[in-house]
């Protein structure tokens, strides 16, 4: 039996096991440590600040999933360069007695990592990888990995194309010029270290608030272009940007004021959204496009922080020359700790390359006697009266049917930022009120944020504007026209939907619900959102689930069998629950 290790030294660390060539489990730290995107090996203006120690409750947390101590593991494999400050760390803290076990990727290494969790279980003999992101790793001549092109063949990934840029940001990523005007538009959250951000913003910018903003601007083709294409590469920088800014401001910013924690709520900053992601959109298709004429393959995979924009995805999978494209669910950096697991794997040790990824749920199941226990933890400490029941499916989905909010905690956790049928967070999607109550009284998140569907795999297709399937939330496509009006609160206002496809063979409990719900409603569509209150991770634990549950405002919380209901609890005023449906949606 072979056990590779790997480990995101980043933001978002994270760590995952390899067992024979397949994922045995990974998991993020912000889960266990409760810190929102849980940063390690930060980078403070493109200079590597080292700001914590290793993921090591990720570490202990998957050792312990398989049964295995530190020194079972037959690699350990980091995704920085052998040498530099965070391997180091490694060698001198992971308490593993054989430190030539501990390897690094080779440059590009971040980016390599990113390749290898979206081409080694994408089921593809061959492909072209593309990968894009904010910042990958640091070059000794202080130039910072911005997007690469690589071709997978069999066992195998080789750079085809790079780009860089440098650390004075006098060129930029593509994940940072999005995150220039995300810090602009005000959308930045400080978890963790103060001080850290990039241009100054002192937290972590949140580029899916300005996705989801951008369908309320207009189109400003007066605005011109903000990005330059260069064959493979494409330029912006930080100068220009600023620029760029400044005289939007001045000649059409008259509503905007920049220190106000709500300018977002102003036509000039929907706007600047709409034309933002525009400008991304038009750089992923041309970045596709390269792609397919260095590669001449017919599939392509992505990955990187980028995207995890899954508007641009959509507009890469319908528009792009690919045939097939395939994103790994933890496309951003916590999905680096099973690059580098997989890379040591195959590359490393000769494995084979691991079965097609199906799943995100690759974290551990908690047994009843965990369940009890944390039941009656949060009774002796909270003070809040809980009853529970044995339940199933049926019972979860006629409460949704009724416009009851559900926390849903079944099996092991998703890795990655989308909750996908395991902590989850449920509700009714006919329900016209769900969505904003769901903003306002529940996650407590800006009023023009959507929500994402789940729907049978079966019968997407009759309900959106897809061909295949769309397992990982990371596809945006059409709600069809006629079945809008159906499904109010998942759709957004441009009438696009973040779609999740669901089937048996993958999630049979969360197929079971929704298939409940299509009985009871003639609706096959779930409202899905992660489990977590604005500013936290999503729950790991069932004691994290029952935590949420009890300071917030879910109505019932299904954890692993088990209905558990808040005693004496009365619904709001503005429940959704106190306005029964009408029409064709009252079914």
């Amino acid at each position: 039996m072979s056990l590779v290790l790997g480990l995101n030294l980043s933001h978002d660390r994270s760590a995952c096991l390899v067992r024979d060539g397949e994922i045995a489990v990974a998991v993020e730290e912000e889960r266990l440590d409760r810190i929102k995107h849980s940063e390690g090996f930060l980078v403070q203006g493109h200079f590597e600040r080292i700001t914590k120690t290793l993921p090591m409750k990720a570490v202990t947390y998957c050792l312990d999933a398989v049964g295995a101590g530190i020194d079972d593991v037959d690699l350990v494999v980091g995704n920085r360069p052998l040498g530099d400050g965070s391997v180091r760390r490694i060698l001198r803290e992971l308490p593993i007695r054989d430190k030539s076990k501990v390897r690094a990727l080779p440059l590009p290494g971040h980016h390599r990592a990113h390749a290898a969790v979206a081409y080694y279980p994408s089921g593809y003999d061959e492909a072209a990888v593309l990968v894009v992101d904010q910042a990958g790793a640091r070059f000794p001549d202080s130039t910072i990995e911005k997007h690469t092109l690589f071709r997978g063949t069999g066992d195998r990934l080789e750079p085809v194309a790079a780009c860089r840029y440098p650390a004075d940001y006098s060129d930029l990523s593509l994940g940072l010029f999005y995150d220039f005007f995300t810090t602009r538009l005000g959308f930045v959250t400080r978890y963790g270290t103060p001080d850290f951000g990039v241009f100054g913003c002192g937290g972590y910018p949140e580029a899916g608030k300005t996705m989801g903003l951008a369908p309320y601007g207009r189109p400003r083709p007066d605005w011109g272009d903000w990005l330059t294409f260069d064959g493979f590469d494409i330029r912006s920088s930080q100068k220009d940007l600023e620029g760029i800014w400044q005289r939007l401001l001045a000649e059409e910013g008259a509503d905007y004021d920049p220190a106000d924690p709500l300018r977002w709520q102003s036509p000039f900053a929907e706007d600047v959204a709409y034309h933002v992601q525009a400008e991304l959109e038009r750089a992923m298709l041309h970045l596709a496009g390269v792609a397919h004429e260095l590669t001449g393959s017919d599939r392509l995979c992505m990955a990187g922080g980028v995207m995890l924009n899954s508007v641009a995805n959509e507009r890469v999978r319908a528009e792009s020359p690919f045939r097939e494209v395939f994103i790994p669910p933890a496309a951003g950096d916590s999905g680096v700790a099973i690059g580098a697991a997989l890379y040591g794997s195959v590359e490393l040790l000769g494995a084979r390359r691991p079965a097609v990824m199906r799943t995100a749920s690759f974290g551990r199941s908690y047994t009843r006697d965990e369940v009890l226990d944390a039941l009656r933890t949060v009774g002796e400490h909270t003070g809040v009266e809980l009853t529970w029941r044995e339940a199933g499916p049926r019972d979860v989905a006629e409460l949704l049917a009724a416009h009851r909010v559900v926390g849903w905690f079944s099996g092991g956790s998703e890795i990655g930022p989308r909750a996908l049928g395991n902590r989850s967070m449920l509700a009714d999607p006919r329900h016209p009120a769900m969505r904003d109550y769901l903003n306002t009284v529940v996650k407590h998140r800006e009023p023009f944020r959507p929500y994402a569907p789940s729907a049978l795999v079966e019968h997407a297709g009759g309900w959106f504007d897809l061909t295949g399937e769309s397992p990982f939330m990371l596809l945006v496509p059409q709600v069809n026209a006629a079945r809008r009006e159906s499904v109010p609160s998942i759709t957004h206002v441009d009438g696009t939907a973040r779609l999740q496809t669901v089937s048996a063979a993958d999630n049979p409990a969360y197929h079971a619900v929704i298939s409940a719900f299509h009985e009871l409603t003639g609706v096959p569509i779930v409202l899905n959102t992660s489990y977590n209150d604005a500013g936290e991770p999503i729950v790991e634990t069932p004691l994290h689930a029952l935590c949420t549950f009890v300071r917030t405002e879910l109505d019932h919380l299904y954890l692993d069998g088990l209905l558990v209901t808040k005693s004496g609890r009365e619904l709001s005023a503005s429940h959704p629950a106190r306005t029964p449906l009408t029409g064709d949606n009252a079914r």
